[in-house]
């Protein structure tokens, strides 16, 4: 489409009543046209308040954040299991190795 076309659209669907879904490769017209986003990941519905830009910075702090749990979460594994391995044989803790036993289970 020509600048004009593309502008004309813009101030149309802007004043559109309902919802609408959008499909287009222009950041721009995106971000212009845009006021909520709905993302499909991982067989999961999320949703973002503002336009296409805002989109992108969410998500990217959202992966962040779960890559950053994520590694918690495996250093606490690896440390866990640390533990149960260098204190297994060790009668006195016994009960502490098989909680943390169980506790690695549920992780």
């Amino acid at each position: 489409m020509d600048l004009h076309a593309v502008i004309w659209l813009e101030e149309y669907l802007l004043t559109w009543p309902t919802i609408l879904v959008v499909v287009s490769h222009s950041r721009g017209f995106l971000d212009c046209v845009c006021t909520d986003i709905l993302h499909l990941h991982s067989k999961k519905l999320l949703v973002y308040s503002g336009n296409y830009t805002n989109f992108e910075k969410a998500r990217t702090e959202r992966l962040r954040n779960e890559k950053k749990a994520f590694e918690r979460d495996q250093a606490q594994r690896k440390h866990m299991e640390d533990f149960i391995t260098r204190f297994r044989a060790n009668a006195k803790r016994a009960t502490m190795v098989q909680s943390r036993i169980k506790a690695l289970k549920r992780m």
